[in-house]
């Protein structure tokens, strides 16, 4: 059964050049809803450029990834350029721990690094773990929360504010599994220049310099 209107009767949705892409999410969205369509229209899970075609919205793809596998909970880390997933983009290997850190090495499609992603935990119990992307020929890039500038006290009232309004406002942020939502928002930056933006699962690039596969990379690891 189709999710939504019947997807033979909409043109498909276009792929675009990944190397231009400075806005994006990771999602199955191909078509959203519109006057003329009540459900959106499910395609692969990719990388997808938000964007309008006329007056619809439309997820256009720049990389892709494998189907997810219903009962398996591990990420393939691979994006490819193609929906036929013969041409591989880049990949993420496998997290090395150093200390309480973990590494995480990208390759390009030749398997040759084009980069690095490190997760450093949180030396501040009212903060969560930070981001460092490394990449060639450029400053080290920091993802930090918006709570990395408060002071210690103003971090204490805005997290007694978040619980209390948490508490509050609960039914309406629970996730369809009926976990919490935890998402939040990064800044990421190299030597002072803002390098890009990053809100629950949407990724604004500011730099035109980033290498697109490590900021891929990056939302395929998710913040967690």
């Amino acid at each position: 059964m189709a999710f939504g209107r019947n997807r033979n009767s909409d043109p498909p949705v276009l792929a675009v050049e990944w190397r231009d892409v400075t806005n994006f999410i990771i999602d199955v969205v191909e078509r959203g809803i519109g006057p003329d369509r009540k459900r959106p229209v499910i395609g692969q899970n990719a990388v997808r450029v938000p964007r309008f075609e006329g007056q619809e919205r439309i997820n256009a793809p720049c990389a892709f990834l494998r189907p997810r596998t219903a009962g398996v909970r591990t990420a393939d880390h691979v994006l490819y350029e193609d929906q036929g997933m013969q041409r591989i983009l880049c990949s993420i290997g496998d997290p090395i721990s150093v200390g309480d850190e973990h590494h995480y090495r990208v390759q390009d499609g030749q398997g040759q690094e084009i980069g690095g992603i490190r997760r450093i935990p949180s030396s501040h119990q009212l903060q969560r773990h930070t981001w460092r992307i490394e990449q060639p020929g450029h400053p080290e890039i920091t993802g930090l929360n918006k709570w990395s500038t408060l002071t210690p006290l103003t971090a204490t009232a805005h997290a007694a504010g978040k619980v209390i309004g948490g508490l509050a406002s609960a039914v309406f942020m629970a996730e369809p599994d009926g976990g919490e939502r935890r998402g939040r928002t990064l800044s990421w930056s190299a030597d002072g220049e803002k390098v890009m933006e990053s809100n629950d699962y949407t990724f604004t690039i500011k730099a035109p310099w980033l290498d697109r596969r490590l900021a891929f990379a990056v939302a395929v690891l998710g913040d967690r």
